[in-house]
């Protein structure tokens, strides 16, 4: 065999290597990809606890918003930190539908508690007179487009009635 055959075989099965190592990558880098998408979506989650866990604490703050009891000024903290939190997390939320590691039901399940929170009431004051200037403002101007012509909603009354007959 002479250097010239043996340098061809030589050079085809380098490509060959090389495409094999690119196919191997690119498998490894979707497998990194969808990792990445489910810590994503496991942090979303545990986030939602986190908040759902803290309401549990201050129920008397819901209590106050359905049944439009004036809310003292430490009310008004508590309640603005636990909407701060929320609102953090629907940013995050919505930074993860942005770059695809949300599809578009899941987000609009998400843009769900946004509506709870802040389509009326309180929870509307508080988003024009503290969380507009706190988010982004992509997210503000997503915010602002979801709030607007949304009814009030009355989640937190039904939360709290849902097993007496008045709901």
């Amino acid at each position: 065999m002479d250097v010239a055959k043996l340098n061809a075989w030589f050079t085809l099965l380098t490509n060959v290597a090389v495409v094999i190592g690119i196919i191997a990558l690119a498998v490894e880098l979707n497998q990194n990809n969808e990792l990445l998408r489910s810590e994503s979506r496991q942090a979303l989650q545990s986030n939602d606890q986190a908040s759902l866990v803290l309401a549990l604490d201050h129920i008397d703050l819901y209590q106050k918003i359905w049944r439009e009891e004036s809310l003292s000024e430490a009310d008004q903290y508590r309640l603005g930190f636990m909407f701060t939190l929320d609102l953090r997390n629907r940013e995050f939320e919505y930074a993860q539908f942005l770059n695809g590691a949300l599809d578009q039901a899941t987000w609009e399940n998400f843009q769900k508690v946004i509506l709870i929170n802040h389509a009326g009431g309180r929870g509307r004051a508080w988003w024009d007179n503290v969380g507009r200037h706190i988010a982004g403002p992509n997210f503000v101007a997503m915010t602002d487009e979801l709030l607007d012509g949304a009814a009030e909603n009355n989640v937190y009354e039904a939360m709290g009635s849902w097993d007496n007959g008045s709901n």
